[in-house]
């Protein structure tokens, strides 16, 4: 439907929106199964969180963005107007600039996914070179950058995806790759400082007989019971080991975008892009998100 364009308020930005991309929130929230969490607003309710573009109009306050510049970020969940629009207006500390040979449509894809990554093995694993990380959904949204970050620290990567995908996470940088419908990560006699479940295929009880004894598992809470079950891990893993459960809640903003940016800049990080669609795709491209079988990302351009 066609609504009133956005105005800026103090330390906002308004940004023409040239492409956003898909992720597993949207669909959720779309499909009903955030309907308990308050929303503050009414429908009808716009959809879609990450985005690139340029910058149009700048509200008032000290603001270091100017009209033109090609920008990137992510609006939050709740409450929204939605990134699938012409124009979007975000916070300036929820945006970075867009360097000189990233596209819109890889810019796009950078904030939630490349985010999570990034601040998993990072800032909460601490992933260093020389140890051993397994990733499951290796070739997803989150998955396939954890790999190609993994890789760039120097880390041993035992990416877990399904059997058409085994070639692209290899491709990724991942030094041995399992096809979860053949094997059991939780069943290998090697052990991991850290396992990533991008998919969420598993839980930290299942998972913990493969940590080292001061390893980290990492869960991205696709839902509630995946967040749950991952609070309840850690104080398990607090209370009987030097192991830890960590449930992924990204601490999304200016700082954390600005280290993707720069790692796709130097070409360490690079969005794969599946497809890329026109708004009326979207409907069919979440109904295909939600088999769980996707690889990179899809981008919507405006």
């Amino acid at each position: 439907m066609d609504i009133a364009e956005p105005v800026p308020a103090a330390a906002e930005v308004k940004i023409r929106v040239r492409a956003a991309s898909l992720n597993p929130i949207d669909w959720k929230i779309r499909a009903g199964h955030l309907r308990f969490l308050p929303m503050f607003r009414m429908p009808p309710r716009g959809i879609g969180c990450d985005f690139s573009g340029e910058v149009v109009t700048v509200g008032g306050g000290a603001i270091s963005f100017h009209v033109g510049e090609r920008v990137f970020g992510s609006l939050p969940p709740f409450p929204r107007d939605g990134a699938l629009a012409e124009y979007v207006v975000a916070v300036a500390g929820r945006i970075t600039s867009v360097p000189d040979n990233v596209s819109d449509e890889a810019a796009a894809a950078l904030p939630i996914a490349g985010g999570t990554a990034l601040q998993a093995l990072s800032d909460d694993a601490h992933l260093a070179l020389g140890q051993r990380v397994l990733i499951t959904g290796a070739a997803g949204g989150v998955g396939h950058f954890a790999t190609q970050i993994a890789k760039h620290v120097g880390a041993h990567i035992v990416g877990v995806c399904s059997a058409g995908n085994v070639e692209f996470v290899r491709g990724l940088g991942a030094d041995e790759v399992v096809d979860y419908a053949h094997d059991d990560f939780t069943r290998r006699d090697d052990r991991f400082d850290v396992v990533l479940d991008a998919a969420g295929a598993s839980s930290f009880i299942a998972a913990r007989r493969v940590l080292t004894e001061t390893g980290c598992y990492l869960n991205t809470g696709g839902n509630a019971s995946a967040a749950v079950g991952t609070v309840i891990g850690a104080v398990f893993a607090r209370m009987t080991s030097h192991q830890s459960a960590i449930v992924l809640m990204l601490k999304a903003g200016t700082a954390l975008f600005e280290r993707i940016a720069a790692l796709a800049q130097q070409e360490k990080l690079h969005a794969h892009v599946e497809r890329t669609i026109d708004m009326e795709e979207v409907a069919n491209a979440m109904a295909a998100m939600e088999t769980g079988h996707s690889r990179g990302k899809i981008i919507v351009r405006l």
